[in-house]
């Protein structure tokens, strides 16, 4: 075997080694996500939606996640990104009960 080849296939193996490592490390994160994510938890979605878990059905991957008082959203397991220690903020102007700021539109 010359050299080139000796380092052609030093390099696959490396690729091998870190693409194993890299999908353990994934599983991992992926089964630490999942035992996180209770009945009572704070979660963030792949779009960006925050809620409290309501309830889970394993049989059908499906979470309730109650986003304001009195909605609730039905959405896949796998759609929870994360689980979010403190509940997110209220809007100041919503507690407070005033209108947000409109934007007037341009005139010519």
């Amino acid at each position: 075997m010359d050299l080139t080849t000796l380092m052609m296939v030093a390099v696959l193996a490396l690729m091998v080694i870190f693409m194993i490592r890299n999908s353990r490390k994934q599983k991992a994160d992926r089964e630490a996500l999942v035992s996180k994510v209770v009945k009572g938890a704070n979660v963030m979605t792949t779009s960006g939606i925050f809620g409290k878990v309501v309830s889970i059905d394993v049989e059908e991957n499906e979470i309730l996640l109650e986003t304001t008082p009195g909605t609730t959203l039905r959405i896949h397991r796998q759609a929870v990104t994360s689980v979010v220690e403190k509940p997110a903020p209220v809007v100041a102007a919503k507690a407070a009960g005033t209108k947000p700021a409109t934007k007037k539109p341009a005139t010519k």
